[in-house]
């Protein structure tokens, strides 16, 4: 196995690195040898527009930040970024990332926030030979048959990684009976995989129903009978974006969170920033970044995000903000062909914006701490979620990055089947 290199951001190490960089060739990551001062092109294709809008504009946000704080250099190459707006729809994610790699002569691919578009994205950068870096959950990006060891890199986790981070705290603090709320797309269905395996794999916990509702869905009337009928104590819900801040809404209106425990498969502070303090406070919820986690990697990201946009970051800004890191440094070190790339960052550990993490040698799937988080009242942000205005949540576990939560490197050599 590859010995491990620590890969630390920052602009005083890019600067640092040996003068000469890689050529780049345009949708192929460079030559992987020789000198350039020509730009180094990465497109990120994110959802600017549709119900996940907030965590493609904070993708937009995190990217652009790494490039400033760089200087706008990778060594001796500006660093040429090219947004592109997938509209949270496959066949668009797919057009754009043709017309990077065919027209732009990118020379790495990133961003997503669907699962359903980080394989198109994924399939065109395998056909171009670019490294694509996927910054949304999923567990089929890096398994057959998607997933193309030369090009192929996942840094946000596997659903499975955070619920099976979640479980024992879901059925240990909330509740041995748990319904399952999801929604109805690739994502949903990886969740429910992923719940109806680690659910009753805790002691006396059990899944006491799913439903599956539509992205988008306004109205969860319909489904309200159904939670109350299956004599759950606790409750998943699995959307995000406009779907969650729709669904708390209701279920305040109904008076759902104070007779069932309720939990976020996803939390992000836009989320939380738009539902508020009252629909926030006695719910709970995992994710992979938080922006008051005391760590030097997460306060510099957190601290140049807020002096830049007017708040902290949200969960999903950081996974472009780490990918446009990540090529930077390796172009400034001459290494941006795929080779030379895959070289530099199988098994590499990774201090970002994230704190520390792994790029896993067999999948380069990033093993990565998840946070599960409890919502506050406005009266306890300051003094537990360590700021009156953006306190809305607390640590209350962390579940360090490692194997035990991930898929085994055997498990990835296979297709992913859903079971939900």
């Amino acid at each position: 196995m590859r010995a491990k290199a620590v890969l630390v951001a920052g602009t005083a190490l890019l600067l640092a690195a040996c003068g000469g960089t890689v050529a780049g060739s345009g949708g192929g990551g460079g030559s992987g040898s020789g000198t350039s001062t020509e730009p180094l092109k990465i497109g990120v294709i994110t959802s600017l527009t549709g119900a996940y809008v907030q965590l493609g504009e904070d993708q937009k946000n995190g990217a652009q930040l790494a490039v400033d704080q760089l200087g706008g250099k990778a060594g001796d190459r500006p660093i040429q970024l090219i947004v592109r707006d997938d509209q949270l729809k496959p066949d668009v994610a797919l057009r754009e990332a043709q017309s990077l790699v065919q027209e732009e002569k990118v020379d790495f691919l990133t961003g997503c926030v669907s699962a359903a578009t980080t394989l198109a994205m994924n399939q065109i950068a395998a056909q171009a030979g670019a490294p694509y870096l996927g910054t949304c959950q999923t567990e089929q990006l890096n398994r057959p048959p998607n997933y193309d060891p030369t090009v192929t890199y996942h840094l946000a986790p596997a659903p499975s990684q955070t619920v099976n981070a979640a479980a024992p705290f879901i059925c240990d603090k909330l509740g041995k009976s748990v319904f399952l709320l999801l929604p109805d797309y690739a994502y949903g269905h990886e969740q429910g995989t992923a719940y109806t395996a680690a659910i009753p794999a805790q002691s006396g916990c059990k899944v006491a129903g799913t439903a599956y509702f539509p992205l988008g869905t306004t109205d969860y009337n319909p489904y309200i009978p159904t939670i109350e009928g299956s004599g759950a104590d606790a409750l998943v819900f699995g959307g995000a974006g406009r779907d969650q801040v729709s669904f708390l809404r209701q279920a305040e209106q109904f008076k759902l969170t104070d007779r069932f425990k309720t939990f976020l498969s996803l939390e992000d502070l836009s989320f939380d920033q738009e539902l508020g303090f009252d629909l926030i406070d006695n719910t709970w919820a995992m994710s992979a970044f938080y922006w008051n986690v005391d760590d030097p990697g997460i306060k510099k990201y957190v601290d140049a995000y807020r002096a830049a946009y007017g708040s902290p970051p949200g969960g999903y800004g950081v996974y472009a903000y780490n990918a446009v890191n990540l090529i930077a440094q390796q172009a400034a070190d001459g290494k941006a062909s795929p080779e030379d790339f895959r070289s530099a960052l199988e098994g590499a550990d990774v201090a970002l914006g994230q704190g520390q993490m792994t790029i896993r040698q067999c999948d380069h799937q990033a093993l990565l701490p998840i946070y599960v988080l409890e919502g506050l009242s406005a009266a306890e942000a300051a003094d537990r979620g360590g700021d009156a205005q953006f306190g809305y949540r607390q640590v209350v576990e962390t579940v360090p990055g490692s194997e035990q939560n991930a898929p085994t490197c055997d498990e990835v050599k296979t297709e992913f089947k859903q079971t939900s």
